[in-house]
């Protein structure tokens, strides 16, 4: 099993903003890309930080699932918005994989 994890810190006073536009586009991934994306944030560690996070069931998967975004019409259209709002600090945006082991 691969879990990715993409981790983005927002801007101050773009909280609601943000979070609702990051729901957005986790809504988009399961309704029209089949993606199981939740959108998760700290409860503990910095508080205007927020994670989507997904799992495959291998790297082939996740590698043909990011590709499809990377192709969806909408997914490069919400990432337009959050562009032109300035929702997330640019340098602060992180990918992390892992494997489950046990």
């Amino acid at each position: 099993m691969i879990t990715a994890v993409r981790t983005a810190s927002i801007h101050e006073g773009k909280i609601a903003d943000a979070i609702a536009w990051a729901l957005k586009v986790a809504n988009h991934a399961r309704s029209k890309l089949g993606s199981n994306t939740q959108v998760v944030r700290n409860i503990g560690g910095p508080i205007y930080q927020i994670h989507w996070v997904s799992t495959y069931q291998s790297l082939a998967e996740m590698e043909a699932a990011v590709k499809k975004t990377e192709a969806d019409e909408g997914y490069r259209t919400m990432l337009l918005e959050a562009r032109q709002q300035s929702f997330f600090i640019a340098s602060s945006i992180a990918d992390s994989i892992y494997e489950t082991i046990g």
